[in-house]
């Protein structure tokens, strides 16, 4: 059976799962190929038996050039896919989503995973509700879904029913959440960024992390968060802190959001798909990792 995984990972963790993912296909069947989204090549697709692609979630959701990807691929009739995801505390919609996406250009969504995984954003509060996941436990159940996959799908592939697993329905509350989060709201709601051309060593992280060619520091005025799909992983991996914004009123919010990841947390910890790794009682909501991040950089500046 000859496998592809797709993956879009920025902080890693989604490319690690995707690892541990293929070990375990590999386990199996001997072969997987491992790719990053930006890099495939869609039109050898279909000289694949089987398909995966994984994401972290944004906003609920996967992410908005992740979803256009989907939208963009073409006919998929009874070509087999699986989709997997990495979030920090709510996996909301992203797997129901994607999957019926791939359905609707005639796939067959033969698996789901999900697992959950470390913060990295700039209003994020540090450590967080999932620092320390995915741990190894977690990751081993990544490489034991890689081998179910391998075990099931040849069988699918020869006609053998009831092997293509359920997706139970998403939570309404999460369905709304995830709609009302819209890409023009996200472009609302994220601080302009603004390059601070004293200290910019024009390394090129911005455009290099970028996963949608957002930047370009040489054009004058440089352009900045255009497009941009809201992740702000650039602001975190800028080395010398130059690409500014106001995360103050975001970080506002975490008095409220936080409790609201905690009750999700709270009942899949209650259904034993969760395991708490640190203590949620000792949040500090007034250190978020943007301000970290501008201590670090000054600690190692004063050095």
């Amino acid at each position: 059976m000859k496998t592809l995984i797709i993956v879009f990972s920025q902080s890693g963790q989604t490319r690690k799962t995707a690892e541990c993912i293929r070990d375990g296909l590999v386990s199996m069947q001997g072969e997987c190929d491992l790719v990053e989204l930006a890099d495939v090549d869609t039109s050898v697709l279909a000289d694949y038996d089987l398909v995966g692609l994984g994401c972290p979630v944004y906003y609920y959701q996967e992410p908005f050039h992740v979803r256009d990807f989907l939208e963009d691929l073409p006919d998929l009739t009874d070509r087999h896919w699986f989709v997997f995801c990495s979030h920090g505390s709510i996996m909301g919609i992203t797997l129901h989503t994607m999957s019926e996406r791939l359905e609707k250009k005639g796939a067959v969504v033969v698996g789901h995973y999900h697992i959950y995984a470390d913060v990295c954003s700039p209003f994020a509060l540090y450590p967080s509700y999932t620092t320390g996941h995915p741990d190894e436990q977690e990751l081993e159940e990544a490489r034991s879904f890689g081998m179910d996959l391998a075990d099931r799908t040849p069988r699918i592939a020869q006609g053998e029913k009831n092997l293509v697993p359920a997706l139970e329905p998403p939570d309404e509350e999460l369905v709304k959440e995830a709609a009302a989060l819209t890409p023009e709201i996200i472009k609302f709601i994220i601080p302009p960024y603004t390059i601070n051309r004293e200290t910019c060593i024009k390394c090129r992280t911005c455009e290099t992390t970028c996963p949608v060619n957002g930047f370009d520091i040489d054009a004058d005025p440089p352009r900045v968060q255009d497009p941009c799909i809201g992740c702000s992983y650039c602001v975190m991996a800028c080395p010398t802190a130059s690409l500014e914004a106001d995360w103050s009123l975001m970080a506002a919010h975490n008095h409220e959001h936080y409790p609201y990841m905690k009750k999700w947390l709270d009942k899949a910890a209650a259904q034993g798909e969760f395991r708490w790794r640190m203590d949620p009682d000792s949040l500090d909501y007034d250190d978020y990792m943007y301000l970290q991040h501008l201590r670090k950089l000054k600690e190692k500046k004063s050095d």
